[in-house]
């Protein structure tokens, strides 16, 4: 298996490569669709298998739209938005009239695929069928949604608290003896509710391996994995979609990468694009 990730600073614009198949794994800002479109016509791609869609921020879906319009996309995986996140995709305080914006995209992207292709909701299933790969799912439900109607939990109980970030997905894959992690923005905030409590750090236990391959939740950005999460998947190559410059400022993410493994390869998506290939 080949991965892309794309040149982008603070968006996610992952293709998988399997011989001739080739999947989509979130779709950058709408206003990157042309880099997106030239890059699959070097491939020489006609026919995407699916996209798979970790959460619905506009620096994530923004180009499903376009692709479902000018390519046979066999089948569409969309994370449901909760409509109940307190940030915008930009980490800005929401409101309700964005949240209403985004509500009714989402409806019209959900009309808007069911009439070029298969919808699949990702809270639904666990595992995604690839050429002779498997994407595992991890954090499919949507958990806002639960967290909201949890009385058990007063401090987050009807309380719009959460960023549609926690309702992101997570996906591991087996590749030619590598394996590999996407991040989508999984977070590794504390928080009061189970549920939302070091997501990033959880899912690590459930997967219990190194990482040959690591796609840095959430750009790389504080927050996103803690050192005990790291402490587990030990990353040999990492790979961060944002820029050098703000990390160096902003996050400790080099450092905890580093603790976790001295050796590891850190590649940004700042200034090219990132190829890997599996075999």
């Amino acid at each position: 298996m080949k991965l892309h990730f794309l040149k982008t600073k603070w968006s996610d614009i992952i293709i998988l490569q399997s011989g001739d198949e080739v999947a989509v794994v979130d779709t950058g800002f709408d206003e990157q669709y042309e880099q997106v479109r030239d890059y699959l016509c070097e491939l020489g791609v006609k026919r995407i298998s699916f996209i798979l869609l970790t959460h619905f921020h506009r620096d994530h879906y923004g180009n499903i739209p376009n692709l479902i319009t000018d390519y046979q996309v066999d089948t569409v995986y969309l994370k449901r938005y909760s409509g109940l996140d307190c940030t915008t995709a930009w980490g800005t305080e929401a409101d309700d009239t964005y949240r209403q914006s985004e509500t009714d995209k989402f409806s019209e992207m959900v009309e808007s695929v069911q009439k070029k292709s298969r919808l699949v909701f990702a809270e639904d299933i666990s595992v995604i069928p690839f050429t002779r790969y498997e994407l595992k799912l991890f954090s499919s439900e949507n958990s806002i949604k639960e967290i909201y109607e949890d009385k058990s939990c007063p401090e987050t109980y009807h309380r719009i608290a959460l960023s549609e970030n926690q309702n992101s997905l997570a996906v591991f894959i087996k590749a030619d003896g590598k394996n590999i992690f996407l991040g989508g923005d999984v977070m590794d905030y504390p928080s009061p509710h189970p549920k939302a409590n070091h997501v990033c750090c959880r899912i690590a236990h459930s997967i219990n391996e190194q990482i040959d391959i690591y796609k840095a939740p959430h750009h790389g950005t504080v927050h996103t994995a803690c050192e005990e999460a790291l402490s587990i998947f030990r990353p040999r190559t990492a790979v961060i979609t944002n820029e050098d410059a703000y990390l160096k400022e902003n996050s400790d993410i080099y450092d905890n990468l580093r603790k976790a493994n001295p050796d590891v390869k850190i590649l940004l998506t700042e200034k090219e694009n990132v190829i890997i290939d599996t075999e």
